[in-house]
């Protein structure tokens, strides 16, 4: 009961300090008089229990603020409090608290991945290291042998897993992240260019030759609805040669944008997360010309998101907004010659290269706990981020990964 009380005291916290706010400092309240940071832990703990009458709602929302406001300037404070919190507990003789706490520390394997064994999806994985780490893994071939958790958040990579999943009880529908529902609008080109409708940062789109030719400017490209990698994708040079165009293969046209550069970003909750620059390595990547058969290749070069320009995440943020039902989504963007910002191409089950499922993890476990992971859980995290870099980096001999 105290944990499910410190739970919603902390989201209390992260949620409603206002935005612009002064960030919190050690209280200097009558009371405290420095103690929170000159105590030893074991005289804090008595401290507290004293100054709080063994009241644990009030002892613990106390050391609760303290850590949420000093997390990130402070980590060592912050987690002397955590151990303040322990104290408490064993001075109190509350073992049943003080197991609890020790139970529910470690921040990884608490997210589940739904995803399609044979896809593909090596990012995922790396020959088991990754799921091993910290997402739990959840496919048809073990789903009825793992020890599913209804309350943990579920990521999905594989619509009809976790469809089966439940369908079957296993999880809870609120706690799915990219709802099967709402993926297909993410994949379907015709379905993107229709929910994002005529907006100024799209190419101009149309969905018959017809409307092409009436509407567009040439040259234009020809799309199938589905698709990846550029595959499929044709460059219509003039109006004549729409006559060979079959409609059955080719149901969406665009106009030509002669782009100046292109980049991926992996976005959370309206947030963009993960950026990776991305570079032609074929005449069909730079140009877009070349047969419908082939497939487009690019170099990916990881990209810190800290420095990503107003111009990119003003757009990016519009377009999460649209895709709201989607919290995990990747959008394919690219600068025009004319310095405009286009989004190309959406994706809700993106490829993961580099420490992007590290990121990713992060940003699912904070939201749905409504607490960041604690310190140990980051220390292997980031261990095992410099692990996927190499990895990365390793993969085509180092071709086409790379860091920026």
């Amino acid at each position: 009961m105290i944990l499910k009380y410190l739970k919603l005291f902390e989201q209390f916290i992260l949620e409603k300090k206002p935005k612009g706010a002064p960030d919190f400092h050690h209280s200097d309240a009558p009371d405290a008089e420095g103690r929170f940071k000159d105590l030893s832990i074991k005289d804090l703990a008595a401290w507290l229990i004293k100054t709080r009458k063994k009241d644990l709602k009030k002892i613990s929302g106390s050391l609760t603020q303290q850590i949420v406001f000093n997390r990130k300037s402070d980590p060592k404070y912050a987690e002397k409090m955590e151990k303040t919190r322990k104290e408490v507990y064993k001075q109190l003789g509350r073992e049943d608290l003080l197991k609890e706490s020790v139970d529910t520390e470690n921040g990884l394997g608490k997210v589940y991945l739904a995803f399609r064994e044979d896809s593909g999806q090596r990012w995922w994985t790396y020959k088991g290291f990754a799921g091993d780490k910290f997402f739990t893994q959840i496919h048809e071939n073990n789903m009825d042998d793992v020890d599913i958790n209804p309350d943990y958040p579920v990521l999905t990579y594989h619509s009809d897993t976790v469809n089966k999943l439940l369908k079957a009880g296993k999880i809870k529908k609120e706690n799915v992240y990219n709802h099967p529902d709402h993926i297909s609008s993410s994949g379907s080109k015709e379905e993107f260019h229709k929910l994002v409708g005529e907006d100024e940062n799209i190419p101009k789109t149309v969905y018959s030759k017809n409307d092409a030719l009436e509407n567009l400017e040439f040259p234009i490209i020809a799309k199938p609805a589905r698709g990846h990698s550029g595959k499929g994708i044709q460059i219509i040079e003039k109006p004549d040669l729409m006559e060979d165009v079959d409609e059955k293969i080719f149901d969406t046209f665009s106009e030509y944008i002669d782009k100046a550069e292109e980049h991926r970003f992996i976005n959370f909750k309206g947030k963009p997360i993960f950026w990776m620059e991305r570079t032609p390595l074929n005449e069909k990547a730079k140009t877009g010309k070349g047969s419908a058969k082939g497939e487009m290749e690019f170099g990916y070069a990881k990209r810190d998101i800290k420095d990503l320009p107003k111009d990119y995440k003003k757009v990016l943020e519009k377009f999460c907004k649209i895709y709201e039902d989607l919290p995990y989504m990747c959008f394919d963007v690219m600068k025009g010659k004319n310095g405009k910002v286009y989004i190309i191409e959406s994706n809700a089950q993106p490829g993961v290269p580099f420490d992007s499922t590290v990121e990713t993890y992060k940003h699912i476990y904070e939201d749905f706990y409504k607490k960041p992971l604690d310190e140990q859980s980051l220390t292997k995290l980031n261990k095992y981020a410099k692990t996927m870099i190499e990895k990365t980096l390793e993969k085509d001999g180092g071709k086409r990964f790379s860091i920026k």
